[in-house]
Order: C-alpha cells, then structure tokens, then sequence
C-alpha cells in the first residue's frame, strides 16, 4: 500500500502542467514546402564536407592519407574511442529515463531511448535546433503519457541540460582565453569574437528565467522595454504574444523545478549525467586525435582541456547560425582550430567527430522512422484480417 502511495506521490505533475492532462497533443502540422528542409539539410552537410576540404587543401601536402591513417592508428584508443561515444548515448538515454521516473513513477527505458534519438534526429535536421521537443512531446504522448506529463519530461531535460550546457561553456572560455593566441589572426578573431557573441545569445534564456524568478518585476519590466524596442524597429509583430511566450518560458521553468525539487536525489542523477553527456562531447575530437596517432603520448588531459576549449569556441560562434546541426559553419571553424593539433590527420579527425555528434542522429532517426512505419503498415495488415474474420 505504502509503494503505491509513494508512486502516487512520484508521479505528481503541478497544476501549472496538469491542466493539459485532458488534451491530446497534436502532431507537429506539415508544411506546405515540406521538401524545402531535407534540400537544405543536404546542402548543409555538402558545404560542411566542403569546407573542411577546403581548409584541409589549404595546409598543403601535410595530409596522411586513410591508408596511412589506419595503419598508424592506436587501436586502444579506437576502443576508448567508442567507449566515449558509448557512453555519451547512454547518458542521453538515462537522463529520460530519470526524468520519466519522477514524473511518472516508472522506468521507461525504450521509450526513453526512443524519445533521446528523436529529439536529436530532429534537432539536427531543423534551423536552430527546433523540430526535437514538439516531436518528443508528441511521440511521448501516443505511448500513454498524458500532454502535460509529456510537456514536463521536455521542459525539464531542456533546462537542465541548456543549464550545465552553459556552466561548462562558460568555464571553459573564461579559463581558456589564451589558447587561442596560437591561432591564425582570422580564426582568432572569429573564434573570440564569434564564441562569446554565441555564448551571450545561448545564456539570454538561462539567465532571464533566473531573474523572472528573482526579480520578477524588474524582469517583466525589462522585458516589457526590450520588446517595445522590437516593435520601434519592426522586429516585434505582436508584443503581447511576444511576452506571452516569454512568461510561459518562465512558467514552464518553474513548474519543471517543482517536479525536480519534490526528488533531490533524482534532480542530482540528472545535472550529473547532463555533466556526463556535454563534458564528454565535447572531449570527443582528442579522442580521435589519439586513436588516429595524431597526438602523442604525452599529450595528456592538458592537450584534452585545450581541445574541448577549442570545440566549445567553435560550437558558440556557429550556434546561431540558422542551418541544421550548424552544417556547413562548423565543419570550417573547427577544422581551422584543430589545424595546429591534428595536422596530417585533421581531415579524418574532422570526419570521425562529425559522425559520431551529428550524422549518427540522422541515420539513427532514419532507422526509427522507417522502423516505425513498416511496423505500422503490418499492424494496420493484421488488424484488417482480424476485422475480415
């Protein structure tokens, strides 16, 4: 009777979420030039394979070909290597699965599985990184779960993360700033520049939902200022609507912080895995380096921490640019900042970390999608012969 009653208490939503309970969601609505985004995604990834090319041709002969790359490669590293990328999936996968635990008082492992893949397939094939949470909401909602239950498990995975997101950017540029004396005056300039500029547009929400929540009259009036600006300037339409999305942001913060806060334990589970998940990524591009001999023994957790460094300036200065998975940007910028690290394997370094962070999602969310749909078609098969019976 007790574990019943705990559950019950575990899988509370607030009032602020429930009251979506009795809706259904709906699907994301099609678009008229639905064609328009798989072009742009392909255009995307072809300028991104472009530029590395283009930065790489412009070292000169310096460059080992895969032959030669292979053979020199550090198969200890190869499988530390995959190790990583192994572990950063299954961080991803666990923050769900946390999150849907407090929420709903089970461990949903495949369809936090599910709902993870999903969210990054989309992420990385829509402008800005916007198509993942309504699909996860919507995918969420056809396994049981209600609207509101569906809206926390987003709201509190995409705070949390964009949260520790920030803290480890912001370490790391704060701490970091000099590494980019080595670089060429161009790409220093566009790291430092580009980086902070990035890191500033990424904290805006961050920063003005801890402020609603601190000074909440101060953040509305200020708030109330900056979109009156908008409209002088022809940028804001509708500043009511504008505001509205705004406090809902705020709101929608809040009522994930109240779940989260009802489960320190579990709340802790998560920061610590987000921690897990980015530190990890962004560490990626040094194991490569190592597993392809790009770097020597000695090049130990000093030459990590100035890659990830490096990594982290790159993804700011090209997170604001509007094309999927910032394709066709970061390839360029990361690839000039690896220049002096990677040398002669830099290209195939480039290649193997643009496949384990972004072309994997799309080929797994292809997987699902076809997936789902065959099953689809033979369930709806099965049920039609059941029916004729």
């Amino acid at each position: 009777m007790s574990d019943n009653k705990n559950e019950q208490q575990e899988a509370e939503i607030p009032e602020e979420f429930s009251v979506e309970n009795m809706h259904e969601v709906e699907p994301p609505k099609k678009k008229k030039f639905g064609w328009v985004a798989p072009v742009l995604l392909l255009a995307a990834i072809a300028l991104g394979i472009f530029m590395m090319f283009k930065v790489v041709y412009e070292m000169g002969d310096d460059v080992k070909s895969f032959d030669e790359v292979i053979a020199a490669s550090d198969w200890r590293f190869a499988v530390v290597t995959l190790a990583v990328l192994t572990a950063i999936f299954l961080a991803m996968w666990l923050e769900y699965v946390v999150i849907l635990k407090t929420t709903t008082g089970k461990c949903h492992f495949r369809a936090g599985m599910k709902v993870a893949f999903i969210g990054k397939f989309y992420d990385n094939v829509t402008p800005f990184a916007t198509g993942g949470q309504p699909m996860q909401i919507y995918y969420l909602n056809k396994k049981g779960l209600t609207g509101g239950t569906s809206s926390a498990v987003i709201m509190i995975k995409y705070f949390a993360w964009m949260f520790c997101w920030i803290i480890i950017s912001l370490s790391f540029m704060a701490a970091y700033s000099g590494i980019l004396a080595s670089q060429d005056h161009s790409i220093k300039l566009l790291l430092l520049i580009g980086g902070w500029i990035g890191l500033v547009v990424n904290m805006f929400i961050p920063v003005l939902v801890i402020l609603f929540v601190v000074l909440p009259k101060f953040s509305r009036a200020l708030v109330k200022g900056i979109i009156g600006l908008g409209c002088k300037v022809k940028i804001v339409k509708n500043p009511m609507r504008a505001l509205y999305k705004v406090e809902k942001i705020v709101h929608d913060f809040r009522s994930a912080f109240t779940i989260m806060s009802r489960r320190p334990f579990k709340f802790i589970m998560l920061i610590l895995l987000c921690f897990v998940e980015i530190f990890l990524t962004f560490a990626f591009p040094y194991f490569i380096m190592k597993m392809f001999a790009g770097l020597t023994d000695a090049d130990g957790i000093t030459v990590m921490f100035t890659v990830m460094a490096l990594n982290i300036y790159a993804t700011m200065s090209s997170s604001v640019v509007p094309t999927p998975g910032s394709s066709g940007v970061i390839e360029g910028v990361l690839t000039a900042a690896f220049s002096t690290l990677a040398g002669g394997v830099l290209i195939w370094t480039m290649f193997a970390w643009r496949f384990g962070v972004y072309y994997v999602y799309i080929v797994i969310g292809i997987f699902i999608t076809a997936f789902d749909f065959v099953r689809k078609l033979i369930r709806n098969k099965k049920q039609k012969k059941s029916e004729q019976k």
